[in-house]
């Protein structure tokens, strides 16, 4: 019969038992270290693409302005820009607080006769813009994005200050609002529907798209944008004015100054309306400046 010691083998086991969990236990927290780096670089990098939205989202400016027109700044440190490359920088733009409008509204109900107004305005330049995703502010009776209030009190302040009266006489416009206007001078224009329809008022059409644009297709749409009235000066004589001679001079020094540059310059190609002294729109002072 054989002897087993009865301490012997046990012993052995529960050493064997106690090297395991030792070695279990370091590849446990291997593995927990290797999971809370990973979560690590996850959150940091979730986090780090929703940042907040800066006051005005950018384009490079380097993809705006073309190799044959000047990109010198003056002693002001302001960029310089030609008609074409104020066109091209608002149009280039991610405006925040703005939704992106993806199929145009109605402008008269006719299916026919829309698309070839739509057609006619597109042509002409006109794009289609965003509208606004939270509520307006009030600036001075107007409702315009809440970044734009500050810059245009400091440079009316600055206008002021050089004897340069001037106020805001529309903002923000709604869709329903850029189509009771736009058919309402259609319609003074002496303009039908059905005229429209069978294509034989396409020059009565593209001489109204001229001065007034289509429902989705106004700047006026973004809550970004807004007309000027100079004081002592009737409002289509703007560009005659004072008012626009100090916005204007030195390639628009002082309305870029304060974040602002032309909505449709005298010098631009298929922007939609014919060009109007009158109307700024708020880039931020950023992207303006060298």
């Amino acid at each position: 019969m054989r002897v087993i010691e009865p301490n012997r083998f046990p012993t052995k086991a529960k050493k064997k038992r106690t090297g395991r969990r030792f070695l279990n236990s370091k590849k446990l927290v291997a593995i927990l270290a290797s999971l809370l780096i990973i979560l690590g670089i996850f959150f940091y990098t979730n986090n780090k693409a929703e940042a907040p939205t800066p006051l005005v989202a950018q384009t490079d400016v380097s993809e705006v302005l073309t190799q044959n027109e000047s990109v010198e700044t003056e002693e002001t440190g302001l960029r310089q820009f030609s008609g074409n490359e104020f066109r091209l920088l608002f149009d280039n733009m991610i405006l925040p607080n703005t939704l992106r409008v993806e199929l145009p509204p109605s402008i008269s109900g006719n299916e026919v006769a829309d698309a070839r107004i739509r057609q006619l305005a597109e042509t002409r330049g006109y794009k289609l813009r965003r509208s606004p995703q939270t509520a307006l502010t009030n600036v001075d009776g107007y409702p315009l994005q809440d970044s734009v209030q500050q810059p245009w009190l400091d440079l009316k302040a600055e206008a002021t200050s050089d004897q340069i009266i001037m106020t805001i006489v529309s903002a923000y416009r709604s869709v329903d609002d850029q189509r009771a206007l736009f058919l309402s001078r259609l319609n003074e224009a002496g303009v039908t529907i059905s005229a429209v329809e069978a294509g034989t008022a396409d020059v009565e059409v593209d001489k109204l798209l001229t001065t007034t644009s289509i429902p989705g297709y106004s700047k006026h749409h973004t809550g970004y944008v807004f007309d000027l009235l100079c004081s002592g000066w009737v409002f289509e004589k703007f560009i005659d004015s004072s008012c626009h001679d100090w916005l204007s001079k030195n390639n628009y020094e002082m309305a870029k100054k304060h974040g602002f540059i032309p909505s449709y310059p005298a010098d631009a190609d298929l922007q939609g309306p014919n060009p109007e002294a009158w109307e700024y729109v708020y880039v931020g002072s950023e992207i303006l400046n060298n």
